[in-house]
């Protein structure tokens, strides 16, 4: 892949899953997660592996099972990148996103390894695709930001995905993620340094912020001004499916498939000032 753009992008870093030397897959169980989520993820080779994807390479896949663990009924997946990306750029992540009773699949950021701005949502998330049970509900993207919980709010105010998509097939998933401005994108690719797909729910700088447990606000466009680590999971059941019940049955097996995983920097980010 040429690194001589036309565009204001640059290439950064793709991750085509020779190995899983890259990612870190977490041992965490459902009640850690703050959603009372139902699964326990696992680090094992049953929930989080490696296959062909059909044309020479290598696809992560993010698996969830039905079994006895720890004292949970069900088992799944959650890996994040070993480096911290950013801050600003683009990023894009081919995936195959299952649908089905009680599922909760997503791809997003968060800053897992370090971070100056404390505990969620003071900290900062970038949600680029959630979905929860069926067909016959969409995609969502969503900022989380604000104070520490239960003082965290979220952006935009409609965060569903406004294109209709079939799940059965894989998409690129993307986020633009500038100083002052955070877009979704959806079928995204980069071509020649610039992004192309349609872009979606944009969220400007004016509309985030972070603060302390005391209501002190950080400076600047905080939180989305330091480097989040990249995020795979899928849950099952917790409180968004729950709400909107579809956790009668629970459709495991299930995978979360990802081929890919691409990241952009602007070669002249905007100023601050």
């Amino acid at each position: 892949m040429s690194q001589a753009q036309q565009g204001p992008y640059g290439y950064v870093w793709r991750e085509s899953f020779e190995d899983l030397s890259n990612w870190v897959l977490a041992d965490e169980d459902g009640a850690a997660t703050g959603n009372n989520e139902w699964e326990y993820y696992t680090s094992r080779p049953d929930n989080v592996f490696l296959q062909s994807n059909g044309t020479g390479g290598s696809q992560l896949v993010i698996q969830a099972l039905a079994e006895s663990y720890n004292g949970y009924n069900y088992t799944s997946g959650k890996v994040y990148s070993q480096q911290m990306f950013g801050p600003y750029g683009f990023f894009n992540v081919r995936a195959t996103v299952p649908k089905g009773n009680c599922l909760w699949p997503a791809i997003w950021l968060l800053p897992i390894s370090s971070t100056p701005y404390g505990t969620w949502a003071a900290c900062g998330e970038i949600d680029f695709m959630e979905t929860v049970c069926n067909d016959d509900i969409g995609g969502y993207s969503t900022l989380h930001f604000g104070g520490p919980w239960p003082n965290n709010v979220q952006g935009p105010d409609n965060n569903l995905y406004p294109m209709t998509v079939d799940w059965s097939q894989p998409h690129n998933f993307g986020v633009e993620w500038q100083p002052t401005y955070i877009r979704f994108w959806f079928d995204s690719e980069m071509v020649d340094g610039n992004i192309r797909g349609q872009p979606f729910n944009e969220v400007t700088s004016d509309q985030w912020y972070s603060m302390n447990a005391e209501g002190v606000h950080y400076p600047g466009n905080a939180p989305f001004n330091t480097p989040f680590n990249i995020v795979f999971n899928l849950a099952l059941g917790g409180g968004w499916p729950i709400r909107v019940d579809c956790c009668s049955t629970v459709a495991v097996p299930a995978q979360l498939v990802i081929d890919s995983v691409e990241v952009w920097e602007m070669l002249l980010t905007e100023s601050l000032s």
